[in-house]
């Protein structure tokens, strides 16, 4: 089993955010640290969700902005 493709992290990144908080206008993007991570500001919390590199779920970590 090896690394997933930049194309897979993203469709698990992706289903994970609309799964789990749904697409929204206001939300805030930031640049990604990384290619199996994105990162978004909503309601005063900035959210990480990071793909892991080799089983593809997805984990989520909040802070306050």
């Amino acid at each position: 089993m090896g690394l997933l493709s930049k194309s897979q992290y993203a469709e698990n990144l992706r289903r994970y955010y609309l799964e789990h908080y749904g697409e929204r206008d206001t939300d805030i993007w930031y640049p990604q640290p990384a290619v199996n991570v994105w990162v978004f500001g909503r309601e005063g919390k900035i959210i990480a969700l990071k793909s892991h590199i080799l089983t593809g779920i997805v984990t989520e970590k909040r802070e306050d902005a």
